[in-house]
């Protein structure tokens, strides 16, 4: 999931609101902008929030009991968001 030539799986553009919990355990509510079966793309204008390789945890907010996932930071686009794959941590 390096670059839009290189993705394993189909985007599937869908914003919905996120809850983002970063290192160390901050939450954060942002917007996801696409999804795929490997990862995800979040809106934020803040690039300080996280670091390349970090680990987070995700669900979205769209309905109660949305399953948490972990996911690595994998590429941040300053003032525009970020890029997470799913783990298995």
């Amino acid at each position: 999931m390096n670059n839009s030539n290189n993705r394993r799986h189909e985007r599937i553009k869908h914003v919905a609101q996120i809850r983002v919990l970063t290192p160390p355990g901050q939450p954060l509510v942002l917007r996801m902008r696409d999804f795929s079966e490997s990862g995800l793309f979040v809106f934020s204008s803040d690039s300080s929030l996280v670091k390349e390789g970090d680990i987070v945890e995700v669900n979205t907010l769209e309905f109660e009991g949305a399953p948490i996932q972990k996911a690595k930071i994998v590429r941040i686009e300053t003032g525009v968001g970020f890029a997470v794959e799913f783990v298995d941590v």
